[in-house]
This record gives structure tokens, sequence and C-alpha cells, in this order.
């Protein structure tokens, strides 16, 4: 029933699950305490209603009970401009236009508040709650019900006194129980669920009233599965070929698929066409679950080529919203003839001599043309490279390689008016041969001047310096050498280069001999020598042009001879012996001249043996030696003094002790000697005490 049949206030009262007022306004009997609602009854109703009386209730007579069997049983349908109602026994109650029009209330005494609908998962444990009100404090039972597949409700479970009872033989059997706020709980929610549940709730003398709840169930479907189509599809099909099957298992309620192109949807019709369009198909499991498939049908283009293209299986969840799975992503492969090609030079530029050029000629087929690569050189056509790689590298171009270049894509299935043919033109950068002035070789004597000039070309004018091994001497191409020595002697380079062409450089290189009589290196002809015997290493060096050779006096002596640089060096080791101390020479000569070198060994006076333990070199171990010598010579005569005073032999300040000292007697000088040895300690003796004064024999005794 709508809106338009019932008039909106009576639509409202319908719908609501609080007010069983619906029963009694289609005039299919009525339950519950009525308060002076008589002149609310149409009168058509009246006559239908149970136990109705057609008098005018009197004002003190204010309720009226009648009695109706369930509300679910009730059947309603529109007739033209009317409304049709069948009691339980199946008689018919017909309202006109006129009198469902009429305001009605509700009059039921209890209510009930159903919350609906409710969401669940498979699997889950839910609740439905039932909740009654009512004017007074009534003691409530209640009773659940579902729909069978008759239509006909069947209750499933009850609550009264404080028990719930299920009853038996019901698929919620062993799935459900009410508890004490009249709430149905179910256990493992299933497919089966999806349905309408019925509370009914009984007051007492407050009366009955019914609510029912729709109960939505929800599953996720599998990841999807996705089969692509094997082999290559043309282009060139008149008709869409299928390129894949997308399947989504085991969902509920049940899933769609849509198809994407590039993650943007295709939303193909289903109604077969030449272009593009699905097909669908939805099986309903043993186990109540849902699995949809799709398969994509497709003309594919060139442009598809590229593209990825993917399902995905959309599902309901709970909130009225949806979820959904992607599949992976696949390409399609393609065969279409060539209809472009591209050939393009993939090496840096400008090209120079000695670069390696890449060229790459590609066309736009598949599978992949095979390719021809040739030279156009004097109008003559020279084939450099035919086969199926892309890629052609010429190495080591020099200026001849400038020119045109061809490449040919070979397609049999393109069509004869496309015309698969490209052009390069390259342009190799080079420079020519360096002309230096003078010309090698070149000796100039020393102490001249010398002027060094360079000149060349190429495909642009290159910048043109002077390096003397890698030190830049100049930035233009001339170079000038004033009063030359030996050490301006050496290799020169002329260095071309062009700016503009990054990498290209050429290079001549001249060598400057400096003529003359040989020098030979001064400051080390004194060697300081240790001891006679000790080895001895001398070192001459000499420069000059032509190349000196050295010789040494005395001749006997063995040397070695080295080249470095422009210097000629001569070693010898020897044993230093006295006889050589100031014989020793070297002597360098050429063509030019001559130069001689002395050498003088200086070596220490000081026996080895003389030495202090450590090793003693140089100046300051001769500083030392004499240093002891003069210590040593200092004690021996103080010692000498010293003995001399004690035998006597020194002059003294007595007569008496020089006559003795005269006197060859040894009996008489010992007598003496031992008398001025008292007389020496009482003299001592006789100071110490602080008040005797020598006397004047003992002082004439005093040396």
């Amino acid at each position: 029933m709508d809106r338009h049949v019932l008039g909106t206030e009576m639509y409202d009262m319908l719908r609501d699950p609080n007010c069983c007022t619906v029963a009694f306004v289609l005039g299919c009997g009525w339950s519950g305490n009525m308060k002076g609602a008589n002149s609310h009854i149409p009168d058509m109703a009246k006559q239908h209603l149970p136990h109705h009386r057609d008098t005018q209730t009197p004002p003190s007579q204010t309720t009226k009970e009648h009695r109706a069997p369930p509300l679910d049983s009730h059947v309603a349908r529109r007739q033209g401009g009317e409304i049709e109602c069948r009691t339980m026994d199946r008689r018919p109650v017909t309202f006109s236009q006129e009198e469902r029009n009429r305001s009605f209330g509700c009059l039921c005494a209890v209510t009930v508040n159903v919350p609906s609908p409710i969401e669940a998962e498979i699997g889950d444990q839910l609740s439905i709650q039932c909740k009654p009100s009512a004017s007074g404090s009534p003691k409530y039972s209640v009773e659940w019900f579902v729909t069978d597949q008759y239509g006909d409700p069947q209750r499933i479970a009850t609550y009264s006194n404080g028990k719930s009872i299920t009853d038996p033989g019901t698929q919620y059997s062993d799935r459900v129980s009410v508890k004490s706020d009249l709430s149905l709980v179910i256990y493992d929610v299933s497919v089966d669920d999806d349905r309408s549940f019925l509370c009914k709730v009984n007051a007492g003398s407050e009366g009955t009233a019914t609510g029912s709840a729709d109960l939505k169930v929800y599953d996720p479907p599998e990841p999807p599965e996705l089969t692509m189509t094997g082999g290559i599809l043309s282009v060139t099909e008149s008709d869409a070929v299928e390129i894949g099957s997308c399947i989504g298992r085991n969902a509920y309620p049940a899933p769609t698929i849509e198809w994407y192109k590039n993650q943007q949807p295709l939303n193909p019709p289903k109604s077969p066409n030449k272009d593009l369009y699905m097909t669908s198909r939805t099986v309903r499991e043993a186990s109540g679950l849902f699995t949809v498939s799709s398969t994509l049908f497709l003309r594919p283009t060139k442009q598809d080529a590229d593209s990825r293209f993917s399902c995905r299986v959309v599902f309901a969840v709970p909130g009225g919203s949806s979820g959904f799975m992607e599949s992976k992503a696949f390409n399609l492969t393609l065969h279409f003839y060539t209809e472009d090609v591209k050939f393009e030079l993939l090496s840096a530029m400008p090209i120079k001599e000695g670069d390696d050029v890449t060229f790459r000629c590609a066309g736009d087929g598949y599978p992949p043309p095979s390719y021809m690569i040739e030279r156009v050189k004097d109008g003559t056509e020279e084939e450099l490279y035919s086969g199926s790689d892309s890629i052609f590298i010429k190495r080591n171009v020099s200026r001849e390689d400038s020119g045109v270049y061809r490449c040919h894509a070979l397609d049999f299935d393109t069509p004869e008016e496309i015309i698969l043919l490209r052009e390069q033109n390259i342009f190799v950068h080079y420079l020519g041969p360096l002309s230096v002035l003078p010309q090698e070789p070149v000796t100039i004597p020393h102490g001249k001047d010398l002027q060094l000039f360079c000149s060349g070309d190429g495909s642009q004018k290159p910048h043109l310096s002077w390096k003397k091994g890698d030190k830049m001497i100049s930035e233009t191409s001339r170079y000038r050498l004033r009063d030359v020595s030996y050490a301006d002697a050496g290799v020169y380079t002329c260095l071309a280069t062009v700016p503009e062409v990054p990498g290209l450089m050429k290079e001549h290189s001249i060598t400057v001999a400096v003529e003359g009589a040989p020098q030979l290196e001064r400051g080390d002809e004194v060697v300081e020598v240790l001891s006679e015997g000790s080895m001895v290493t001398l070192t001459c060096s000499a420069q000059g042009f032509p190349e000196p050779e050295i010789t040494w006096n005395p001749p006997e002596l063995k040397s070695t001879q080295t080249l470095n640089g422009q210097h000629v060096i001569s070693t010898v080791t020897m044993k230093a012996l006295s006889k050589l101390m100031n014989d020793i020479s070297c002597s360098a000569r050429n063509d030019l001249g001559s130069a001689e070198k002395k050498f003088t060994l200086n070596m220490n006076s000081v026996s080895p043996s003389a030495r202090p333990p450590q090793e003693q070199t140089g100046g300051s171990s001769t500083a030392i030696i004499a240093v002891v010598v003069c210590v040593i010579l200092l004690l021996l005569v103080v010692a000498l003094f010293y003995f001399l005073q004690k035998k006597g032999k020194l002059t003294c300040g007595s007569s008496e002790k020089q006559s003795l000292a005269q006197d060859p007697a040894s009996g008489e000088l010992a007598v003496e000697l031992k008398s001025e040895k008292g007389n020496e300690q009482r003299g001592l003796l006789g100071s110490r005490g602080g008040g005797g004064q020598p006397s004047e024999g003992s002082l004439n005794k005093v040396c």
C-alpha cells in the first residue's frame, strides 16, 4: 500500500510499528482499550468489528474491548478507489474514498519499538531489540516469529515468566534465545537469516502489540579470478572478441563486476555489438551465497597495445555503502602492421672524429618489423645493416662519414601507400694536421733565443696553445725562449681545441735540445770521512749536449752511470785512504768542451779506540776529543807538580831548604824532610790557634 491510496495520515500510522491502529483503520478488528473512539470508527467499519454495537457509547462507558487476530494475518489491497481488508475469517471489509480520508488516531494502550533494518555479516552474533511501552506497569511476555516460505508467520521462540523457550523443529531451534529484555539473540548469522523477524508483546490487560525488523545479511566475496585470453589479437578484426573473464565467488548479496581500462571504467553494455560489450552470469550456490562471472568483449585498436585492463568485484557492506576487490592488471598482445617509423640519433651532439654514432630505427608495428640502414654517398646507396635489431652503431667515425643515412622498415602487412622510409643527416667535426716551426729536430746553442710557432685548421677555427709537460706556458700559437739554458731543453706540445665541440682536440710535439759544453753540479766537493778505511760514495752530475762522458781520476775507480732527464750522473764507491785525500776528481767531456771537479776528503785524526762508545760525526766529535785531551793533560800537569813538591824538586823560599836539596846524602835528606814535615805541622797548628805568630825559622821553611 502506498501514501496515495491511504492518505498521508493513515499511511504514517500504517508505517508506525508502535501503533496497532492499522487493524482498526482497515476495519479488520482491533484489540486493546479504546476510550471514546466510536466517533472515529467509519460506519462501514463498525459493521464488521467483532462485538461492536451500533448505538452510541454513553459518556459513562469510557472503555470498550474488542479482540482481533494478529495484524500480520490481514491482507489489504486497492480496488479502484477503495481499500479492501480481510479478517482472519476471510471476511472482506471495504472502505470508500470518503471514509478512508477521515482522521484516525492510535487506539492501543501498549506499543513496541523494534529497530529496522538491522545489518549483520555472516557468522556474527546478533541481538534484535523489542522494547514495549505501556501506560501502566504490566508484566510482559513476548513471542518471536519469522515468515515461512508460504508467507505465514512461524514462531521460533518465546519468553514468559522469566524463561526463554525455543520452539523445536525450526531452523532456529539451536541458534536463538530470548533475553530478559525481550530481545532475540541469533547465533552464527547465516544467509537464511536475511528476512523479517516479528515480535509480539503481550502486556496482559494493556493488550498486545507487534513490531517487525528486517535483517540484512552480508558476506564479502573471495578475491576475483581473472582469466586472460591467450594468443595474439589482431586489430583488423571486424567484430568484438573476447579478451578476458572475471569471477567473484561466494558473496551475499550478489555482487556485480565492473571492467576498467587504465584505471578508468569501461561501462560496457550488456547487449552484443561490434565494439564493446560484456556478458554476465549469476549463480546461487548450495550454501546460499552468490557467484557472479563476467566476460568482456572488445574490438582492439593499436592504442590498446599499451593499455592495462582489470576487473573489480563490487559488493554491498553494512551501512549502505559498498566495497570492491580489484584483479591484477593485464595487457593485450596485439598484432598490427607498421604505420609509422622513427629514425633518430642517440649519440650526443655535436659529433666529432673518433666518436661512436648510435642510430635507432623503430616502427610502431607488432611484431616489430625488420630494418635496413644504408648510407647515401654521391647518389649511390651503401647498405650498412639489415636485421631485426632497431639499434645500429657506427664506430670511430671520421670526416668522410658525414652525409645522409636512411632507415627502411620492412613490414609486408603494411599497405603499399604507407612509406616506411626515414632519413638522418649527420656532420662529423674534425681538426686538420698541425704544423710546427721550426721543424724537428731543434738544437739551439746555450744562451741563444728560440721562437716556436704552431698553425692548424679544421671544421671550425681551432684555438692554439703551447705547453711543456703538464704546464701550460702560452695561450697563443707562438712561444719565445730567451737566453736558453739546459733547463729549457725538453718536449714542447702545441695543443689545438674547438670550444664549440667538446672533446675535439689535436696535439703536435717538438723536442728542443740545448747545445753546449758540459756543466758540472757544484757544492759537494768536500767530503767528511770518519776514519781511514771507511767506505765513501762520490757523485758527479753533468749537463750538456751532445751528451757528455764522465771519467774519474784515479782511473782505477769503478763508476756507474745513469741518465736522469738532461743530467748524466756518475757514481763511485771507494775506501777512504790517506794517500787519496786530495787526488780524486771527475771530468765531463763532449765535442764542445769539458769540465772538472776535484774532491777533498777530511779524515778524523783520532783512532777508533779513542772514540766514545757512541758514533761521533763531523766537527762535534773533533771538539769533544779536543776537550778530553786538554782535561787529561791538565790532570797530568797537576799530578806532576804535586809529585815534584813532595819530592822536593821545587824551589822553596828557605836557603836552608835549597842546600838540603843539593846534598846528595840520602840519610841527611830523609832527616831534613822529616824535620821539615814536623815544622809544617806545627806552623799550621800555630796559625789555627789564632794567637801565635810563626817563627822566622818556620817561615823560611815554607815553600
